[in-house]
């Protein structure tokens, strides 16, 4: 006898479908300013010793997974001329890797009297995949998120984070960074595995996480904000530049302190200290021995 319930074959199931909301107000405004070359956060380390490209690789999906926006592609409708973020559900950012040939290359165009880790962080805080938004008559979807692993030398290798800053500023590039040398170096602290026991979901616009009332100034608070717009236009305006045409870049000031410099500085803060302080135009990089 035939059998019916053969015959009647599944449904096939259907793939999850991107999740996707619209950019905060804050975040409009970087989506405004990344593709003009301001507002690129890029996270560098450097190693001495070959990184598993597997495990790192299987550490950046655990963090897609645990941060969306990592994973999210941002997209421009160029008939709304709307930004939005586009999550997929499953992670899909890899790791690029260099050789040594291909990091020589890039490094002969830098500056020879640099140190070759400074030129390839350079080299990403200049490298701008957002820039086709600034043709906004045609529609565009790019990552948030590139990394790259550079081979400097023969025992020297450098992983690069690159993110559009809408969706990881300074002060969040420390924790991700935080998070990223927990999960590779296999340890559990301050509760970040169990984080990563449940997908998370697409997190909220910046404004959204401000309490109602909050975000909210006083009428004379706003006055003397817009006063001091105007103020400082007028000075602006009045900056003579001596080359104004030449293409721009950032670049990446370094100032390294000796013992004596650094013990004062600890005596001041009491605390120890390593600050990396870092702008849409350059980076300001401390080094401080301790004894």
């Amino acid at each position: 006898m035939p059998n019916h319930d053969q015959d009647q074959l599944d449904p096939i199931p259907q793939a999850p479908e991107p999740k996707a909301r619209p950019v905060g107000a804050t975040e409009y405004s970087w989506c405004r300013s990344v593709p003009l070359g301001t507002g690129i956060t890029v996270l560098a380390l450097l190693l001495s010793k070959q990184p598993n490209i597997h495990l790192l690789q299987t550490t950046l999906d655990t963090l897609q997974n645990s941060r969306p926006l990592l994973r999210t592609k941002l997209r421009f409708n160029s008939a709304t001329n709307t930004f939005s973020f586009i999550t997929p559900p499953a992670p899909h950012v890899r790791i690029q890797p260099l050789d040594l040939s291909s990091t020589a290359d890039i490094i002969s165009n830098g500056d020879q009297n640099m140190d070759p880790y400074h030129v390839i962080l350079e080299h990403e805080l200049n490298k701008n995949s957002w820039s086709t938004y600034l043709d906004q008559s045609s529609d565009a979807e790019t990552n948030v998120f590139f990394v790259t692993l550079y081979t400097l030398s023969e025992n020297r290798w450098a992983v690069v984070l690159r993110l559009h800053t809408s969706t990881c500023d300074r002060a969040a590039a420390v924790g991700l960074l935080r998070e990223l040398l927990v999960l590779m170096g296999g340890e559990n602290q301050g509760g970040i595995a169990e984080e990563y026991e449940n997908e998370a979901e697409v997190s909220l616009g910046i404004e959204d996480y401000i309490p109602r009332g909050k975000g909210n100034k006083p009428f004379w608070a706003r006055g003397i904000d817009m006063l001091g717009y105007s103020l400082n236009s007028f000075r602006l305006s009045n900056l003579d530049f001596v080359d104004a045409d030449s293409p721009r870049g950032s670049r990446v000031a370094r100032l390294q302190l000796d013992s004596d410099d650094t013990q004062k500085l600890l005596d001041v803060s009491g605390h120890s200290v390593f600050a990396l302080l870092h702008s849409s135009a350059h980076y300001c990089f401390f080094v401080m021995p301790f004894t």
